[in-house]
């Protein structure tokens, strides 16, 4: 019974780590940068970044839908392990849709 209670914390703890892992960027002094955040408040938690692009995407269904504002942030910013990373962070509609990462030693 035991080895199962104990089996069962890893699944849970590993599932814990990661459901948070994928679509989000830490900073050393804790605050989160992830996906459903607004521009806002990424821009309040990083600061303003280093490279921005802006599209808008529409797609003519014929049902005159409305287009997608697409925005492309690109920071260089300390990572919570430690050094540089650069972290690009995907904004549609003024929501965070994606938040990718790579450390500057690994690129």
């Amino acid at each position: 019974m035991k080895n199962l209670k104990m089996a069962l914390f890893g699944v849970l703890v590993a599932v814990a780590f990661t459901a948070h892992a994928n679509g989000s960027f830490r900073l050393p002094n804790g605050k989160l940068i992830q996906e459903g955040k607004s521009k806002q408040e990424i821009i309040y938690i990083a600061g303003a970044p280093m490279y921005q692009e802006v599209e808008t995407i529409a797609v003519d269904e014929g049902a005159g839908g409305n287009p997608i504002k697409r925005e492309i942030l690109t920071y260089r910013l300390p990572s919570s392990l430690g050094g540089m990373s650069l972290v690009v962070v995907t904004i549609e509609n003024n929501r965070v849709v994606a938040v990718e990462s790579k450390q500057e030693s690994r690129i």
